[in-house]
């Protein structure tokens, strides 16, 4: 009895350890995925973009479980069908409308699907996430994603400026704007199909948008930026992680309830040094 009860406590220190050395890892490879994608939604203005490719990203995970297909495969076929049609769209439409009807459809297509094979598709899985749910497939996923943005960022970086200060300038140079907006918008789409499993479609938005939010607080230029929103994401990744864990709760909404706390924190401290500087002089 006793030796049963010393392996059981073994095992389960196993698998505690397991399950912390995934929350970790996904934490900080989400970090550093979404971080410098999230400065990039901000500089152009894609916050919309981003809440409705978020609210259509179910449909990545309803079309691996229907087709078999893995998530990569299913985020890849999703995320090049919703950049491209949105791309097309938006000269006839404007952004908001061709964003508008995308996410309708795709949402509605999802919500068919499942009604259809309530047996196989469990909806509620991609709306909130669960970080334990990640498996070796979905680490090395992140992994290929990581190192596609560090491409994307490190090889386009000063176009990427160009591009953010005024699009006729960087054409004028020599940009190719449409080339380049069109990568970015299938690498944040790609980027947040794949992951839906784990972050959940109805936060996934904040995710990407609050380290930045953060790091424009304190930040003097792009560069800065970006690196104190890495150092943010981690931060409230960690926090989330480990509550969502302990505590037993989604994980985005815990990534999201650390991260505004962060921001309003900061946001505070700010104001009550400008309060104090104005009254000292």
């Amino acid at each position: 009895m006793f030796i049963h009860m010393i392996i059981g406590t073994i095992i389960n220190g196993i698998h505690i350890w397991l399950s912390m050395f995934v929350i970790i890892t996904v934490s900080v490879l989400i970090g550093f995925i979404f971080a410098p994608l999230g400065c990039l939604v901000l500089w152009k203005r894609y916050v919309y973009f981003g809440d409705g490719l978020a609210h259509a990203s179910m449909f990545a995970g309803i079309v691996s479980v229907m087709s078999g297909l893995p998530v990569f495969y299913a985020g890849l076929l999703s995320s090049g069908l919703f950049a491209f049609i949105i791309f097309k769209l938006r000269s006839n439409s404007g952004n908001s409308a061709a964003i508008g009807l995308t996410t309708s459809i795709m949402i509605s297509l999802s919500l068919v699907l499942a009604y259809s094979y309530p047996g196989q598709i469990n909806i509620t899985k991609y709306l909130v996430g669960d970080i334990i749910s990640a498996s070796a497939q979905d680490i090395k996923l992140l992994f290929f994603i990581l190192i596609v943005v560090l491409i994307f960022f490190l090889s386009s970086y000063k176009d990427l400026v160009l591009m953010i200060l005024s699009k006729d300038i960087a054409e004028s140079r020599g940009v190719k704007v449409k080339f380049l907006e069109l990568t970015f918008l299938a690498i944040l789409s790609f980027a947040v199909l794949s992951t839906i499993k784990i972050v959940g479609a109805l936060l996934v938005t904040s995710i990407i948008v609050i380290p930045a939010m953060i790091a424009r607080i304190v930040a003097k230029s792009p560069v800065s930026m970006v690196c104190f929103a890495i150092l943010s994401s981690l931060m409230m990744n960690f926090i989330g992680g480990i509550s969502s864990f302990y505590l037993d709760i989604p994980f985005a909404p815990s990534i999201i309830l650390s991260g505004g706390f962060i921001y309003f924190l900061l946001l505070l401290i700010t104001h009550f040094k400008k309060f104090l500087f104005k009254t000292s002089h």
